[in-house]
């Protein structure tokens, strides 16, 4: 169904086929051998072709004549923000660096461009050089940073210190990486997460928290949310200001939560058919609670996967469940090149990085944290070396970055078994089983919404979008302009925002942009208005949490996502 909103005519924007993203399941794989067999592949192929070497090399010396002499028209990209100090143009020193740097980049892409690698060499070459260059930019160092060496003498030292009190905070606290975020600046459960509410269901796989209503009528159909099991749940529920559930609530839907509990390696064998009955359990207790017999059900990044396979097991069982299903985020049709990652991703990694962690029990969240970071090392990595160490900044205070470094593990089963569905793509091929059944998602009868993010590299929209032809029921997808996190979490009054919607949902995804038409505003007003018709009659808000099968046991967020 298309909006009910007038598009704006002006409201067009540019839309790519991002290609840089994680496709997590791709990252859970990487082959770090192979990655580093691309660096060696590199070096021998610049030995075995010297001819290109040499008119490579030329035409960087050439332009570093023209750099010395200060006739070079080099220029960084107006948006790399790596050169946004002035003394990058007034300096004659850090001008003439910065050029020597760009023009060492484009040398590296000219070398590469002429080298004689196969299609798959040449794109493994491609993205191990430009973390390459991202790692080499001479504003890594403090020598080479300007801003980081005026600091330096204004606090006369002063940075130099607090930078290393940082980095020793890191190393203790954060895996040796640079903080994003100041990781005391919110307390969960009195500054994010801190809908009202009451745990009333808990097992030793997750509890099942309930949220207070905020309005006199509810919608009689209750809403289940199931995020990933690589973050805590919190994500839709940050400060007031960027709390999904606190909208929903003021829309009158009655809001369940599932919070997974933080696995160790005496959890090790938990695996698919765990987490999958783990969400019907979900269900079933928010069906118990209202007295209803059909729930919407809604499955964030990771989440979506296990409520997808939740979905299908129930309707191999014949259980009419579901009012309607939420997909947001994430992607159920995995294809090799949805992202870079995908390059590095082969059955040795698949067999070897199974194994390893069978041995260890857990995927721990250092594994969680650079599975992240190295996709965009510049983004992820080096902007807060530079923030933090060379310049000696506090981390900042921001609930995002707050819960993005509020990492959890993953067992050695559902790892494993998350694997296994995307490597051979075994759910969209019909080829999945969950507790005994064969997953057919074609047999999910129930209508779906399918939300995905144009600027994500989390999960790339056109990977998202491949989910429209998987299931049977009605689907609406949804693009926005916003990133993975920010789609959930982002302000509803930022001006910026708009969405996609097309009448036809075809099987390419270029082909569904041609003709989606774009709409200003936030998309969740129309997600709103969608759940809202499959959320049943008004009634009168529940006086009380929980029932006497499900008492409160205790205030939300719970007691999982406080445990480490």
């Amino acid at each position: 169904m298309a909006s009910t909103q007038t598009p704006r005519p002006d409201a067009d924007e540019t839309v790519v086929e991002h290609r840089d993203g994680i496709a997590m399941s791709s990252a859970l794989a990487l082959d770090r051998r192979a990655m580093l067999e691309s660096l060696q592949l590199v070096v021998d192929r610049a030995t075995q072709q010297p001819r290109a070497v040499m008119d490579v090399a030329g035409g960087f010396l050439r332009e570093l004549i023209g750099i010395t002499f200060g006739t070079s028209t080099l220029e960084p990209a107006p948006k790399d923000a790596r050169f946004k100090d002035d003394a990058w143009r007034d300096s004659p020193v850090f001008r003439r660096l910065g050029q020597a740097y760009l023009a060492w980049g484009h040398s590296i892409d000219e070398w590469l461009a002429r080298s004689n690698f196969d299609p798959l060499e040449h794109e493994r070459a491609r993205f191990m050089l430009d973390i390459l260059k991202d790692l080499a930019a001479p504003m890594n160092a403090l020598p080479g940073n300007p801003e980081a060496l005026r600091r330096l003498w204004e606090s006369r030292g002063q940075s130099a210190l607090k930078g290393l009190r940082n980095f020793v905070d890191d190393v203790r606290n954060n895996h040796g990486y640079p903080a994003v975020a100041d990781r005391h600046a919110f307390t969960v459960g009195v500054d994010v997460a801190a809908s009202p509410g009451s745990v009333v269901f808990r097992n030793e796989l997750l509890e099942v928290i309930q949220y207070r209503p905020n309005t006199p009528s509810v919608q009689s159909i209750p809403l289940v949310y199931v995020f990933s099991q690589v973050n805590r749940f919190y994500l839709s529920d940050l400060t007031p200001d960027r709390s999904l559930f606190q909208q929903l609530l003021d829309a009158g839907i009655q809001v369940f939560a599932v919070s997974w509990r933080n696995p160790t390696e005496k959890q090790r064998d938990w695996g698919l058919d765990t987490y999958a009955e783990g969400v019907i359990t979900a269900v079933s207790v928010a069906r118990d609670i209202t007295r209803q017999p059909k729930v919407n059900l809604i499955g964030v990044c990771a989440g979506g996967l296990t409520t997808a396979v939740a979905a299908g097991v129930l309707a191999a069982r014949g259980d009419d469940w579901l009012a309607s299903q939420s997909l947001f985020i994430n992607i159920l049709d995995n294809r090799p090149l949805d992202s870079d990652f995908g390059l590095f991703v082969s059955e040795r990694s698949v067999n070897s990085q199974k194994a390893r962690v069978k041995s260890e029990g857990i995927f721990d969240e250092k594994n969680v944290f650079e599975m992240f970071a190295w996709l965009r090392p510049e983004e992820n990595v080096m902007s807060f070396f530079r923030s933090n160490y060379l310049l000696g900044e506090d981390p900042i205070k921001h609930p995002l970055l707050f819960w993005s470094m509020d990492y959890t593990r993953l067992p050695a089963g559902l790892y494993s078994d998350f694997l296994d569905l995307s490597y051979a793509n075994k759910l969209a091929k019909g080829e999945a089983r969950a507790l005994g059944n064969r997953i057919n998602l074609k047999n999910v009868k129930c209508d779906t919404y399918l939300m995905a993010g144009s600027t994500d590299h989390i999960t790339p929209w056109v990977g998202c979008y491949r989910s429209a032809q998987l299931f049977g029921g009605n689907i609406e997808f949804v693009l926005t302009n916003q990133n993975h996190t920010q789609t959930i979490s982002a302000r509803g009054d930022n001006r910026h925002l708009k969405y996609w919607i097309a009448e036809d949902l075809p099987a390419d995804a270029q082909a569904w942009l041609k003709q989606a038409q774009p709409y200003p505003g936030d998309w969740r007003g129309h997600w709103f208005g969608w759940l809202a018709r499959h959320s049943g009659t008004r009634i009168p808000a529940p006086s009380g949490l929980g029932c006497t099968k499900h008492p409160p046991l205790d205030p939300a967020p719970g007691k999982y996502v406080l445990e480490s």
